[in-house]
């Protein structure tokens, strides 16, 4: 949730007109740091070769590519309303996980993921003049694509992780990071030029922002990977479904005390509609975490 406001803020204040590339590229190298940290603390990775390296780093390719949509997206339209759509993740990782490695849910599990993509969907929609409701349709798209991506991208990561180590597999997943990045400095112009021209104009505050942006990010990113391998993935997605509760208790508190960070709607109608979505995806985790027999 803290990271998606970063990500908000540095996309309107520093890659205004563009800059979705640079912003990739920033993320990407974040991996040379990541790769050193876990060389760190856990040398047995750098003497470790799992037969599937080279695909774990095609995994990191996954991760990178699924950050692009949401970059996007999150350009069109508040974070408050782009973020709750990654409840799709869940819908996406049921089937995935369900085809590759045979994970089932409940019936309570079922029904409450089902009633936290209900209120995903409702905290999405944007209530305009009079009683008319618009559906962001390439808001809506962008995410989904996302989605689909980020869930592939967990999935894998377990079913590599389960064979060699979690910090095996991160660290040859960070790799596909760095080998990403320095590909779309290479081959991709627009995106070369906005890093150097974000570089050049904004370096310190870019640098100091996008490196503590990248450290939340990095911290759950790890948080989930690891839990992935404690229960059904879909069943860790599910419950990330309080991403958006905490992503507009993040927004109503800097529109009311740093409005020029950022500012989310929180009018009445908003603020019921947006309340009333999270009391949906609250029941929905309390159903989760239900035993059913």
């Amino acid at each position: 949730g803290i990271t998606n406001h970063f990500d908000k803020y540095l996309l309107s204040k520093y890659f205004k007109g563009g800059g979705v590339g640079a912003l990739m590229i920033f993320s990407s190298l974040i991996g040379i740091f990541i790769l050193s940290f876990i060389a760190l603390i856990h040398p047995e990775v750098l003497n470790a070769m799992p037969k599937h390296s080279f695909l774990i780093s095609l995994n990191g390719f996954l991760y990178i590519l699924a950050v692009l949509p949401y970059f996007y997206a999150l350009q069109k339209d508040e974070a408050s309303v782009t973020v709750p759509l990654f409840q799709m993740v869940p819908v996406f990782s049921y089937f995935l996980a369900w085809i590759v490695l045979r994970e089932t849910l409940n019936v309570n599990q079922l029904l409450g993921g089902a009633l936290i993509l209900i209120g995903a969907i409702g905290i999405s929609l944007e209530l305009v003049e009079g009683k008319k409701v618009r559906f962001k349709k390439d808001v809506f798209l962008l995410m989904a694509l996302s989605s689909l991506l980020f869930s592939l991208n967990f999935l894998f990561f377990k079913f590599f992780a389960l064979e060699a180590t979690f910090w095996t597999t991160s660290f040859y997943e960070y790799i596909g990071f760095v080998v990403f990045a320095f590909l779309l400095l290479m081959f991709v112009k627009s995106y070369r030029e906005e890093f150097f021209s974000v570089m050049k104009k904004n370096r310190v505050a870019v640098l100091t922002l996008n490196g503590i942006n990248e450290v939340v990010n990095i911290v759950a990113k790890l948080s989930f990977n690891f839990a992935s391998l404690l229960a059904p993935i879909t069943l860790i997605w599910i419950v990330n479904g309080f991403q958006p509760f905490f992503v507009f208790a993040y927004g109503v508190i800097l529109t009311v005390f740093f409005p020029h960070i950022s500012q989310e709607k929180i009018g009445g109608k908003h603020l019921i509609q947006k309340l009333a979505a999270i009391i949906v995806m609250f029941v929905g985790s309390y159903l989760l975490n239900q035993n059913s027999h």
